[in-house]
């Protein structure tokens, strides 16, 4: 069952991704089954027949996890090209979850019926997969069915490299909209006591833990006991997130495991029978499933736990990784698209590393390192597509956290029961929680400390990610020979030598994950809403960027300037350029600078240096240990090795040379004081100008003439009608030019006389408007488009 479930999971991929991808796995699986079975067999003899259903057996269960994914896809498209931002919809549908988040109500709904309005009428009624209400007060209930009428919110996707993909994201949990409730009305379902008390019990634990403890803890606690996420607070899941711990937040099969086992253990302790034991676990275990929302990893930890208490009320035993492979194919069933969303993965991976790699990487019981290193080992990968960083020493963290989470669980549990009823009892039996938490808190804030604590690597491409999993099933092969050879006799030798491999492969596939390939030169412009953001890796591997800011899009350094840096393996940047200090142009690198990230230098200009908000982002930067340089009018910079050299020299060599202002320039208009670098790189070369005006181009036209010919021109003042003076695109004369600017602007950015000048001069305009983040690399422009 569990290769067949990796069959369906190849037949998902196949739809997802790409038929050429999935059907090479379907070919990898289909060799492991075949082999599988010579194996079981020991010859070859009478094979054929065998062979021959195996093929006929996984062909079928391949074709019809593409035609079930198809078929959602299809569905799916058919409704939702009828559904547009602020549309009017009313919406019918069961409430399975509910959440307060960010000041606001929000109520999960499944079996949803929507109908959008035409006109002045709402038109027919349409079957939907889920949505979310958002509603400001507490109006409806779990398990309540409910009607909303509001207007439709489609999930953003995303326009950057490495920034949260909200469509995604929903997309892979069955959402497929969200409602801003004008109006809802409610009424009970059939069992919606039953729901009721869930919530209500749910919502009375959750305070009673804020009664017995700091806020801190009982975020944490309740995140862990009863999936509230509701007051967790942000540093502490960030913390526990670099850590590689934060998986003990998620509710996962060892909260399953105490509850329905503790329960299980007592009702067969009272002498009740297997089955009525079974079935009073499953009830209770599903109970505090839909209490805590169901979400995927609790539905496959409750899964697991009911096939296996059904196997033992049967007589029968089970095998963890065919109930994992029952859990996969309903899961997929249900939904395909949860293929995609990272907690699924996290959540079957580690089980997959339980059941295959840690058998043969923890030779005894007694290794709890190899143990913990075969856990974590083949999730790294997984860990790098979603975050782009590794924590390398989670290993030595997880050796001690682990261990302690029954403690926390059970302390937690009886806290907030007992909290209920008193403080003082509640108190007393929180405090072994609260004293491991913050154990927890003071281990991963050591470790964080510790030199290579969080590696950046960047999104691992395809090959990388198949050579990973290629060696790695290399090393296990070996390992499951020495094993052998250690059990025939071979003992004090061969577990030296296992110890080794064992370390020759952690270190190889550290290195694969780890190991860069030179990069080619690359540009970026980031789609910042309206602001800029650019970066640039010269041939040389020196990396810079010019400005990072926005006045429309919030938390731009943590959501969009981080994120991006990360995913292309950007552990530092040499030289950060400031145009100039105004918001649209430095929020973002307030915020880079405010998390630490490494900046070796700041790089303004000298005669805009003293001007108040300039001063202000200048004094966080030397806070922060970052090198200050002052450049004006004929400086350059330099870049003829990995680390940048600086140099005053005027000859053209690849680097980037300041045009404007120099030291003696005013203006009144501080837009005109902004810096404008001419960046050469082989045969690449960009002007970038900041929000300079036609009055500064002309300046700039009449002293350096042809001097100012480049390949790229990132348009000044994010094409205003006041830059970008015919004089000065005749003197750039620039093969292609980008616009940074949001789509919906009080500027009226960008105007069409600044871009009607472009378009006569024959260049090519791209917009991130449009195009979301432009991506110059090896010659070829990319966009990623919005969908």
């Amino acid at each position: 069952m569990f290769l067949f479930a990796l069959v369906y999971t190849a037949g998902t991929v196949s739809g997802m991704y790409g038929r050429g991808f999935g059907f090479w796995t379907f070919a990898v699986l289909l060799v492991i089954l075949i082999a599988e079975c010579v194996a079981s067999k020991g010859s070859f003899s009478g094979i054929g027949r065998i062979v021959v259903l195996l093929i006929l057996i996984s062909s079928a269960v391949f074709a019809t996890a593409q035609f079930r994914y198809a078929s959602v896809d299809e569905n799916r498209d058919s409704y939702m090209q009828y559904m547009t931002d602020e549309k009017s919809v009313i919406v019918w549908g069961k409430i399975y979850k509910t959440e307060y988040k960010y000041f606001s109500y929000r109520y999960y709904m499944t079996d949803c019926v929507v109908q959008p309005e035409y006109g002045k009428a709402f038109g027919r009624k349409i079957s939907c997969g889920d949505v979310v209400v958002y509603c400001d007060s507490k109006s409806a209930h779990l398990g309540d069915y409910m009607k909303a009428c509001g207007k439709i919110g489609l999930f953003k996707s995303a326009t950057n490299e490495g920034e949260f993909d909200r469509a995604c994201f929903y997309r892979s949990q069955g959402i497929d909209f969200s409602v801003n409730a004008d109006s809802i009305k409610t009424s009970a379902g059939k069992h919606a006591w039953y729901y009721h008390r869930l919530e209500k019990l749910r919502d009375t634990l959750s305070a009673s833990l804020l009664e017995v403890t700091d806020e801190t803890t009982a975020g944490v606690l309740s995140s862990m006991l009863l999936g509230d996420k509701s007051y967790l607070d942000d540093e502490i899941k960030d913390l526990y997130q670099v850590s590689g711990i934060s998986h003990i937040l998620a509710i996962s099969g060892l909260h399953i495991s105490i509850v329905g086992m503790a329960f299980y253990k007592l009702l067969r302790k009272r002498r009740v029978s297997y089955t009525a034991a079974f079935v009073c676990s499953a009830v209770l275990i599903l109970s505090y499933a839909v209490m805590t929302g169901n979400a995927v990893s609790t539905r496959r930890a409750v899964g697991m736990f009911i096939l296996t208490m059904l196997a033992a009320a049967l007589g029968r035993c089970t095998d963890m990784l065919n109930s994992l492979g029952i859990m996969v194919i309903y899961l997929l069933w249900d939904n395909p698209m949860v293929l995609g969303y990272a907690g699924f993965v996290f959540s079957v991976g580690a089980i997959l590393a339980i059941g295959i790699v840690t058998p043969v990487m923890s030779a005894s019981k007694g290794e709890k390192f190899w143990a913990s290193v075969s856990i974590q080992l083949p999730m790294l990968p997984v860990v790098a597509m979603n975050y782009y960083e590794l924590p390398l020493f989670a290993v030595f963290v997880n050796l001690i956290v682990i261990p302690a989470l029954p403690v926390v669980f059970i302390s937690g549990l009886l806290a907030s029961a007992a909290g209920c009823f008193g403080v003082m009892p509640g108190k007393l039996l929180v405090f072994p929680a609260f004293a491991v938490l913050k154990l927890y808190e003071v281990l991963c804030g050591l470790v964080m400390k510790l030199p290579g604590a969080s590696v950046i690597t960047g999104a691992p491409d395809g090959y990388r990610i198949f050579l990973f999993y290629a060696v790695m099933s290399g090393f296990l092969v070996a390992f499951s020979l020495k094993r052998r050879a250690i059990e025939c006799g071979l003992k004090e030798k061969g577990q030296i030598l296992y110890s080794v491999q064992r370390v020759v492969c952690t270190a190889v596939l550290l290195a694969i994950l780890l190991v860069k390939p030179k990069t080619a030169a690359q540009l970026d412009i980031l789609d910042v809403g309206q602001g800029d953001g650019i970066f640039y890796r010269f041939e040389s591997g020196t990396c810079i960027f010019i400005d990072g800011g926005s006045s429309d899009r919030k938390q731009l350094g943590e959501n969009v300037i981080m994120p991006f840096l990360k995913y292309n393996g950007i552990q530092s940047i040499s030289y950060w350029f400031v145009s100039h200090a105004d918001s649209d142009h430095i929020s973002g690198l307030s915020e880079v600078i405010d998390s630490g990230y490494t900046i070796e230098h700041i790089v303004v200009a000298e005669a805009a240096a003293n001007e108040e908000a300039m001063e202000e982002l200048l004094f966080k930067a030397k806070e922060a240990g970052i090198d200050i340089c002052l450049i004006s009018k004929g400086d350059s910079i330099e870049i003829n090795d990995a680390s940048g050299s600086r140099s005053t020299a005027n000859e053209e060599a690849d680097g980037i040379m300041c045009l404007y202002p120099g030291p003696c320039d005013t203006a009144l208009d501080r837009n005109d004081m902004c810096l404008v670098l001419k960046l050469t790189d082989g045969r690449f070369s960009g002007i970038f100008g900041g929000d300079i005006s036609s009055e500064v181009e002309k300046k700039l036209v009449n002293e350096y003439g042809d001097e100012l010919s480049v390949d790229f021109y990132k348009a000044n003042h994010h094409g205003s009608r006041y830059s970008g003076s015919a004089d000065w695109i005749e003197a750039l004369s620039p093969r292609w030019a980008a616009v940074s600017c949001a789509a919906e602007n009080r500027y009226g950015h960008p105007a069409d006389e600044a871009m009607d000048r472009l378009m006569d001069a024959k260049c090519r305009i791209l917009y991130t408007m449009q195009s979301g983040q432009i991506k110059y690399k090896e010659s070829a422009i990319y966009e990623n488009n919005r969908q």
